[in-house]
């Protein structure tokens, strides 16, 4: 196994992606079927539901957790993908980025709609799973004048799947082969550093009664999948990696060979 994953540079990443999709799979069932992974989702909701903070400290929680709004995450995205096509003159960021993002607003969208979950801040955890849901948010979308689609849509939280794209995938943009300036030192320290947000911005959603635990765990999964997908898109990079470290180098001296006698 560990072989196959360093046969190319693609394979760890596809395989984090499988990972990734498989535990989102794993959650929506869960979920749906109020298994095992629901079990903290009431006692979280009433330990901070009399206990959300106030003043500046509600101020501060609601900064953390808009850094996975997409008026947040969507500009930093831009600007880093419109960098880096740029610096390299390739389209590749671009792409890449519109993947992600793309994939996330219509796969997120279709699970919220799908599962019907109503979110915590009702005080009751109620799911109305089923294909039923889709056709009436479609029917919504479609029909000039129909009544605009009002069923409940709290699964997967969308702040922390927008988190966990976001910011590794921005890791990536800034540093990553066909990155604004490529190191890979600079990458895992990135990589390791875009954590923080993601976790940030899901506890926000628990300690202010926006999601329930699980639905944060749903988004983190959503989120890491479609990084990974958008990572893939970008491609290896390898002649840009090459000509980035040759550009760092320093220049070699000239050797003059001394005059004998």
């Amino acid at each position: 196994m560990l072989a196959w994953l360093g046969g190319a540079w693609w394979r760890p990443h596809a395989a984090g992606a499988a990972v990734a999709a498989f535990l989102l799979a794993l959650i929506t069932v869960q979920v749906i079927g109020h298994g095992p992974v629901t079990a903290v989702d009431a006692p979280v909701h009433a330990y901070f539901d009399p206990r959300e903070p106030e003043g500046a400290l509600h101020a501060l929680a609601v900064a953390g957790a808009r850094l996975g709004q997409r008026a947040v995450t969507i500009p930093l995205l831009a600007a880093a993908a419109v960098w880096a096509s740029l610096r390299w003159r390739d389209p590749r960021p671009i792409v890449a980025t519109v993947t992600g993002l793309g994939a996330l607003a219509l796969v997120g969208t279709v699970l919220k709609v799908y599962v019907g979950r109503t979110p915590p801040v009702l005080d009751v955890d109620v799911v109305n799973a089923g294909i039923d849901n889709v056709t009436a948010w479609l029917t919504s979308l479609a029909t000039f004048g129909a009544t605009p689609f009002d069923g409940f849509v709290s699964y997967p939280s969308g702040h922390t799947a927008n988190a966990a794209l976001t910011f590794p995938l921005l890791a990536w943009l800034l540093f990553g082969p066909y990155g604004v300036r490529p190191g890979a030192v600079a990458l895992r320290r990135a990589l390791l550093c875009s954590l923080v947000p993601v976790v940030l911005v899901g506890s926000m959603m628990v300690v202010l009664d926006y999601h329930w635990v699980s639905e944060v765990l749903g988004g983190a999964a959503l989120g890491a999948a479609l990084a990974l997908l958008s990572r893939l898109v970008l491609g290896s990079g390898t002649a840009r990696g090459t000509e980035a470290v040759a550009r760092a180098a320093p220049a070699s001296p000239v050797r003059v060979p001394r005059k004998s006698g």
